[in-house]
């Protein structure tokens, strides 16, 4: 949900509303490493954790960021905890399952989250700002309500 759209909403030119996506794909690219990384020294639920709770503080701060560089740090920080999601949840799933069944258990994971919140997440938020007028409020509280709810549920992941 942050693409050029938030940026020009909060009056940038195209070439500075880049910078909010450039933000955000960074971290989420060179995040994946980083926090792959920790999550094998301090525990990939507690990573998890941290980034899903960080990116929740970003997207409810998101809506009242006015400078470029301060949404583009709340942007990088939601985009860390998109590339922990994909960095993590394998090694996550591999602990408390093993491997005999990684396969088909990993690709229910991932298939509930493409048809969820793949189909889902943009039709709600696209739903949203058309109803509110390019208005990010509502969209930028219940994504990050998700991700708070999310940094509590995976704390409850506990691998045998």
């Amino acid at each position: 949900m942050l693409d050029g759209l938030y940026g020009l909403s909060k009056g940038f030119a195209l070439e500075s509303a880049v910078i909010i996506l450039t933000a955000f794909n960074i971290t989420n690219g060179a995040g994946r490493l980083v926090t792959g990384y920790f999550s094998d020294i301090i525990g990939r639920t507690q990573i998890m954790s941290i980034t899903f709770f960080a990116a929740g503080g970003a997207y409810f701060i998101l809506p009242h960021a006015d400078g470029l560089l301060e949404c583009a740090v709340l942007a990088s920080v939601v985009g860390l905890a998109f590339g922990t999601l994909f960095a993590v949840s394998a090694p996550l799933v591999s602990d408390c399952f093993g491997l005999r069944h990684f396969g088909a258990i990993f690709g229910l994971v991932f298939t509930s989250y493409g048809f969820f919140s793949g189909a889902r997440g943009p039709s709600l938020s696209g739903y949203l700002l058309d109803m509110t007028e390019s208005n990010f409020v509502l969209v930028f509280l219940y994504l990050g309500v998700f991700c708070m709810l999310s940094g509590l549920c995976i704390r409850r992941v506990l691998p045998p």
